[in-house]
This record gives C-alpha cells, sequence and structure tokens, in this order.
C-alpha cells in the first residue's frame, strides 16, 4: 500500500502482550497445582504472580491501541497533505462529480485509520506471536506444540479465502458510497436549478435508486465478514478441542496410541491455558480483516485523486 508509514511500536507491544499471556498461564497452571498439594505459600506466591501478569498485560494493550492510534493520524495527516491540495485545485477534463471527491478526500481518509492503527501492528504480531506461543506450550508438550502448529495451516487458508471475497466486496461498497455522496452534494448545490426545471421526482428516484445500491452492497459486505467470522472460529475451536483432547487423555492413560510423553498436572493445564492464547493473534487479525479491505479500497480511490509519484530511473 503506497504511503504506508511503517511503524512497528504497536507491533511490537502486540508481541510482547503473547509474553505476558505465558506469564499468566505458568502463574494459574502453578496456583492449581499448588491448590491440588494443599500447599499455600506457594498458592500465594502464583497469585501474586498471576495479578502481577494481568496487570503487565493490561499496560501493554493499552499501550499497544495507542501506539497504533499514533500511527493511524501520521498517515492520514500524510494523505490530507497529498491528497487536499489535488482537490482544491482540479485537473482540465477532470470528470469526476465534485462531490464524489470531496467525500472521498474526506470519507476514505478516515476510513484508513482502522488500516493503520489495527491491522497494520495487528499483521505484525500475527507471524510472531504464534511462534512464541508455540515454542512456550513445547516446553510443557511437544506433542501440543506440534498439534498448534499444524493447525495454522486449515486457519490460514479459511482468512485467505474469506479475504478475497471480502476484499471483492468492500471495493463495490465503497464506490456506492462513493457514488452516493457525489450524487447527493451535487444535486443540492444544483438545487435551484432542478427546482425551477421541476426535476424533483427525477432526482429522487437517482437518490433512492444510489441508496439501495449502498444498501445492497453493505449487506454484501456483513455476510462475507460473518461467514468468515463462523470459518475462523470453526477452525479455532477445532484446534483447541485437540490439544484439550490430548492433554486429557494423556492425564488419564487411555491415548489409543503409545503415549510419546508423560504429562503432568501442571504441564496440562499450562498447555491447556496457552491454546486458545496461540489463536489470539489471528483471531484479532481477522477481526480487523474488514479494516485492511476497507482500507485497500479507500487507497485505491485516493490514488486515483493523486496518483504517486513516478520514481526517477538513473542512468548510469
Amino acid at each position: 500500500m503506497s504511503n504506508q508509514i511503517d511503524r512497528p511500536g504497536a507491533a511490537l507491544f502486540w508481541t510482547a502482550d503473547s509474553g505476558a499471556a505465558i506469564l499468566m498461564a505458568a502463574a494459574l497452571a502453578a496456583g492449581v497445582v499448588a491448590a491440588a498439594r494443599g500447599a499455600p505459600g506457594n498458592l500465594l506466591l502464583a497469585v501474586g504472580g498471576l495479578i502481577a501478569a494481568a496487570l503487565l498485560r493490561a499496560a501493554i494493550q493499552i499501550g499497544a491501541t495507542d501506539a497504533g492510534e499514533i500511527g493511524a493520524v501520521c498517515a492520514k495527516t500524510s494523505w490530507r497533505n497529498r491528497v487536499y491540495p489535488r482537490i482544491l485545485v482540479a485537473a482540465p477534463g477532470d470528470r469526476r462529480m465534485l462531490g464524489e471527491a470531496v467525500a472521498d478526500a474526506v470519507d476514505r481518509i478516515e476510513e484508513l485509520g482502522g488500516f493503520h492503527a489495527r491491522f497494520q501492528p495487528l499483521r505484525r504480531a500475527a507471524v510472531l506471536s504464534p511462534l512464541v506461543i508455540a515454542v512456550a506450550a513445547a516446553f510443557g508438550s511437544w506433542v501440543a506444540g506440534a498439534i498448534m502448529l499444524a493447525t495454522l495451516v486449515p486457519f490460514a487458508l479459511g482468512m485467505a479465502l474469506a479475504g478475497s471475497a471480502a476484499a471483492r466486496a468492500a471495493a463495490r461498497q465503497l464506490d456506492a458510497l462513493s457514488r452516493l455522496s457525489g450524487l447527493f452534494v451535487d444535486r443540492v448545490r444544483a438545487l435551484p436549478v432542478i427546482v425551477g426545471f421541476g426535476a424533483q421526482d427525477r432526482i429522487g428516484r437517482h437518490l433512492a435508486d444510489a441508496t439501495r445500491e449502498v444498501a445492497t452492497r453493505t449487506v454484501d459486505v456483513l455476510k462475507i465478514a460473518f461467514v468468515s467470522s463462523a470459518i475462523i472460529e470453526f477452525f479455532a475451536a477445532l484446534s483447541v478441542a485437540l490439544v484439550a483432547l490430548y492433554c486429557g487423555f494423556n492425564l488419564l492413560g487411555i491415548l489409543p496410541f503409545p503415549a510419546p510423553e508423560k504429562l503432568t498436572l501442571g504441564q496440562a493445564l499450562f498447555v491447556l491455558i496457552l491454546a486458545p492464547e496461540f489463536y489470539l493473534p489471528m483471531r484479532r487479525l481477522a477481526a480487523a480483516y474488514h479494516d485492511k479491505q476497507v482500507g485497500e479500497a479507500a487507497v485505491e480511490r485516493l490514488e486515483a485523486i493523486a496518483p504517486p509519484a513516478p520514481s526517477r530511473s538513473r542512468h548510469p
């Protein structure tokens, strides 16, 4: 995406959140084991560690949100400096409606906020965070860690399939919304002429058709968003269930195959607590995937107003 500002701060915060989740899982597992063994001293230490890890995680998530918003503000400011001069001075022969161009310059730039504040940092964190969680889980059970890594394949395929459909739907929605905004603004400017020629009914039908098109495109986007969320949640729940079944059957000693390892209660709890955390970065990314589609579609329209400067080729 052109005009993209690379600010890794928020991504580092989200990656650090996985480290805090590991500390929480270790403290919680230690607390349960201490309670089962009747060791109040160890239980108090585990509770203190759990509270400290929870506070650390809350602070990290607040920092990630703030860093993402700062990056989004910088990106939107850069786009405004690039687009506004083109809007104020229209190029000769530009056939775009003024209202449509203004709506693109205002609304489309605002729609870039979610892309820079949420999707970009979460995309970077989703690459590293699951690996960190899987490595930590491998210290408790290397089989459970392998199960987590293996289930990344269907999860990634589901996101890719849903993302390609959502991209087309988001682009169609933005096109329809821009046409409606431009049509409304330009018709308001020409209202005296419309009333003078008695064309209110015809213009009203035009606006109604444009409004229905926006509603239809919005429903299409929502349908794809719900279906993609269902696919992702299904694979996440299935993967967590596989880890839970393995750990439970291993503790009970009823695995249908020779056990490659013998888990203790603490190890099994540690892995079970980490299993949802393994998929949390990708679920966050999936929740912000609509921001990606809207942001990329918005950039296409903004680059139609202010094309990127051509790179100069160097001659020897």
